[in-house]
């Protein structure tokens, strides 16, 4: 290997005086010597542990949202039906009378007692009372009861239909009243089991 002694930069001799020229790159601070952390898996115990708290969370949250939820449906049902639940239908049913207003119903869960108001014609004078199921249960002061008119036994007057949660009363309409269904007018209802 040949050493000049000519500056590569401008072509120029310089002097050389047999001194060696090393560059030393600049000292910089010591740098921080890493450290390397093997990460071991979870011994069992913290897993299960784990799992346990989790599962109790779980556990006490599921309850709290199902209490939220029957609360805030049984708050639902006082704004719609109020307390006692009453629930209110005007229906043409063939019972109007001399002005030809359309017959008004109440329902009434009275202290777990179904019971409908019957207002022909919209007379207060001319009110029936049709008495129905007592619910039993926990809570059955607070079951909504719904009305709704229907003809099921074809005879082109319109029966009523009293609905409690999953269950319906059928009430016949005979001439100018209504009577609970029978049970050999049930069966003629209800389709032949294969």
């Amino acid at each position: 290997m040949a050493v000049t002694s000519r500056n590569l930069r401008t072509n120029q001799e310089s002097n050389w005086s047999g001194r060696r020229v090393v560059r030393v790159p600049a000292r910089s601070p010591r740098r921080p010597v890493r450290t390397v952390v093997s990460v071991q898996p979870a011994a069992r115990p913290v897993r299960l542990i784990n799992g346990l708290l989790w599962g109790t969370v779980i556990i006490l949250l599921s309850l709290v949202v199902g209490s939220l939820n029957g609360w805030i449906g049984t708050r639902i049902n006082d704004l719609r039906y109020g307390r006692p639940r009453v629930a209110h239908l005007t229906a043409r049913v063939g019972h109007e009378g001399e002005q030809g207003l359309p017959t008004e119903f109440m329902a009434i869960n009275l202290n777990r007692r179904v019971v409908v108001l019957e207002f022909p014609g919209g007379d207060p004078a001319q009110a029936k009372t049709l008495v129905g199921p007592y619910l039993f249960g926990a809570g059955e002061d607070l079951t909504p009861i719904t009305l709704d008119v229907e003809d099921v036994n074809a005879d082109s007057k319109p029966d009523l239909l009293v609905n409690i949660k999953n269950e319906q009363v059928v009430y016949i309409n005979d001439a100018n009243e209504f009577r609970m269904i029978s049970a050999a007018e049930q069966q003629a209802l209800e389709p032949p089991a294969p």
